[in-house]
């Protein structure tokens, strides 16, 4: 029978490396944060609670992967509770969190993770929010379908559920608010007519509504 060993390269690729922690210090301006230190060089920033659950403590050793793992947690619930604070102050999409958590400086591979978790705890939901924004904007009569998804895309929202979600907002009733928006505009101007016709063309193509239904719209007025 023969017996096959390992190969040197193959042992020393598969040892952990490990760590002495020979300090851990509060942080000056975040008291509850704690530098990390060992061989007497700074390693990691973490919350006391990550401290204790990776089991980090002054003399003891640890593995590099556990103390990566650790800091990727702290990260991961740091932008998690980031992303809830945000949320306190009013709904948001998945893509506006994301790009908030940026600008503060959020460790990049904690966003997912963190958003990830907001999703599945109901949180966040992107196709429940673009519906109800559009159904809002139907409500309100003032803007037309290209405005609608206009205003869905500064949301940060994807495609696909803009697509979606603008299946609530039919010709049918955009027809409708340009109708009410155009008798509007016109009982507005009592001078030159064609003027009038051409302010309220203006007017209702910045607000999004097709050229198609204006030009109906203006039509049916003229008769």
């Amino acid at each position: 029978m023969h017996f096959m060993f390992p190969s040197l390269c193959f042992i020393i690729e598969n040892m952990e490396e490990f760590l002495t922690i020979t300090a851990i210090e509060p942080q000056k301006r975040k008291k509850d944060r704690y530098n990390i230190f060992a061989d007497d060089e700074y390693i990691a920033s973490l919350s006391a609670e990550a401290i204790v659950k990776a089991g980090i403590r002054t003399g003891a050793p640890i593995s590099r992967k556990a103390l990566d793992d650790a800091v990727l947690a702290d990260n991961v619930q740091y932008a998690f509770d980031s992303a809830v604070a945000l949320l306190a102050h009013g709904r948001r999409t998945r893509g506006e969190l994301e790009q908030r958590l940026r600008s503060r400086g959020v460790a990049e591979e904690a966003i997912a993770p963190a958003l990830d978790k907001l999703e599945s705890y109901g949180y966040v939901d992107d196709m429940a929010y673009a519906q109800e924004f559009v159904r809002s904007d139907i409500a309100s009569g003032r803007w037309g379908r290209a405005a609608v998804a206009y205003r869905l895309r500064e949301k940060r929202l994807p495609r696909d559920i803009i697509d979606q979600a603008m299946l609530c907002y039919t010709e049918e009733e955009e027809k409708r608010n340009a109708r009410r928006q155009l008798e509007a505009l016109i009982s507005q101007n009592t001078g030159d007519k064609r003027q009038a016709r051409q302010k309220a063309y203006a007017a209702l193509a910045r607000r999004g509504f097709s050229s198609d239904i204006i030009n109906d719209l203006l039509s049916e007025a003229d008769n």
